[in-house]
């Protein structure tokens, strides 16, 4: 999802919405299916505002796979039912309707609620299906994918579309500061001698985008900081006992960075990063000014430029710019967040034969190259990424980002997880606008909010 409409991430408002609605725990997952001859109707829940590029391609889009499922189940008839409104609240929305006695048999929701969905007993098990007519499409999910939606052994969600991170550079900035092409960081101490080169050849171009600050959201930090973290020496965020890590080598590698990019002159301008205009979609415009050299940024940054998006159109930007991975700290891979947006069953469907059979339509290639083109995702099926279809969309940042997917890790769902994140955009933030601020020091300020936020025994540290 490419936040042209300025969503942000489900998660931090994930816990009031369920709170609101007094969802309760316990719910009993039985389940019939209908036979094969009798008449049937089953419906599917979605985000008719916040999910596609424009509300039109997202009705064109579910008006396709209700045409092809009525003429491949004639005797199944399909509801429709979009829930309007941007994130907020389609989730708030959409507990309601997980309430009802009648829900939908098959609802569509970001990653980050499937563990909250699945505690309150609202998904069904799909290991029945995935191991018979999914098996196709699910077993060519990366691993990282295929586990997005196991919770307890059991997978309750599948992905319908993935956003991942890497760099992206502009091609002819990289050689004036004497950067041989095509440009891939070995190590983060590549990525600051490049942007220090591009200081000294370009002084008027903007170095190095990297996201600060809390005006995006999560998303912000979703598509910046997090993907440093996920490649430093401690990526863990939450351990395994549910302990928010408020202090480690790894967050500290991260803040040290940014000490580093923001002293040094390297960064964005407050003014941009701090902007509440879609701050992770500037660089899509910088780069077509030619006034930013290097990026770290999501994968919908090249859809962006494409005709269709057109957030701005560019058609140079093929071979203006370049795409690559974003390193771990000493190099030995990449790193990348992750997130995306699923299909589920309700736990409640009478007919989940029917449900996942419609399912398994929105995941044939086509369906799934549409939704991925037109909402600015990687399909999660490893097969699709070469498709010309899909991989000349937005050559060729489409296919390089499919390759990148691997590499991606997810993100906490818990709702201590919200207070988390405000914490380390806020550490961001004071050192873009305080580049004399230390890592240590954010980090320290970092703890002490979330210390005082969740109490000491949320909270931990790690070497």
């Amino acid at each position: 999802m490419r936040l042209l409409r300025g969503a942000k991430a489900p998660r931090v408002i994930a816990a009031t919405a369920l709170a609101t609605v007094a969802m309760t725990a316990g719910i009993s997952a039985t389940v019939s299916t209908a036979s094969a001859s009798s008449k049937v109707t089953i419906s599917v829940a979605y985000a008719a505002d916040t999910t596609f590029d424009t509300i039109p391609l997202g009705t064109k889009w579910w008006g396709a796979v209700k045409k092809e499922f009525q003429q491949k189940y004639p005797n199944v008839t399909l509801k429709l039912i979009p829930v309007p409104g941007g994130e907020p609240d389609f989730l708030t929305k959409l507990a309601l309707l997980f309430k009802q006695s009648n829900p939908p048999d098959v609802v569509q929701f970001p990653s980050t609620e499937i563990a909250l969905y699945q505690s309150s007993g609202y998904l069904l098990s799909l290991d029945k299906y995935l191991s018979g007519s999914g098996k196709t499409w699910f077993s060519q999910y990366p691993t990282v994918i295929q586990n997005e939606g196991k919770i307890g052994g059991k997978i309750y969600a599948v992905s319908a579309g993935e956003n991942n991170n890497g760099i992206y550079y502009d091609k002819a900035i990289l050689q004036k500061a004497g950067i041989p092409l095509p440009w891939q960081p070995k190590t983060w101490a590549d990525i600051i001698t490049a942007a220090k080169a591009i200081k000294k050849a370009e002084p008027k171009v903007i170095p190095l985008w990297v996201d600060a600050g809390t005006s995006a959201g999560p998303n912000g930090a979703g598509y910046g900081i997090l993907n440093l973290l996920a490649g430093s020496a401690t990526p863990t965020i939450q351990t395994a006992s549910g302990k928010m890590v408020v202090s480690s080598k790894g967050l500290l590698q991260t803040l040290d960075f940014y000490h580093t990019v923001f002293a040094d002159g390297l960064g964005a301008p407050t003014s941009q990063l701090f902007s509440e205009n879609n701050a992770p979609n500037i660089p899509s415009t910088d780069f077509a000014k030619g006034t930013l050299g290097i990026a770290v940024a999501a994968n919908f940054i090249g859809g962006n430029w494409t005709k269709m998006v057109s957030f701005p159109y560019w058609p140079k930007a093929s071979t203006a710019m370049g795409v690559a991975g974003l390193p771990k700290i000493n190099g030995g891979g990449y790193a990348s967040t992750l997130s995306g947006w699923d299909f589920g069953i309700s736990s409640k469907t009478k007919d989940a034969e029917a449900a996942f059979n419609l399912i398994n339509v929105m995941q044939e290639s086509k369906n799934m190259i549409d939704a991925a083109n037109w909402a600015g995702w990687v399909p999660p099926v490893k097969s699709y990424w070469s498709i010309p279809t899909y991989a000349n969309f937005a050559a060729p940042f489409n296919e390089e980002f499919g390759k990148l997917l691997a590499s991606s890790s997810e993100l906490p769902t818990s709702a201590n997880y919200s207070v988390w994140v405000q914490a380390i955009e806020q550490a961001s933030g004071a050192i873009a606008q305080s580049p004399s601020t230390s890592g240590a020091a954010a980090m320290s300020q970092m703890k002490s909010y979330v210390t005082n936020q969740l109490g000491p025994s949320a909270v931990t540290t790690l070497p």
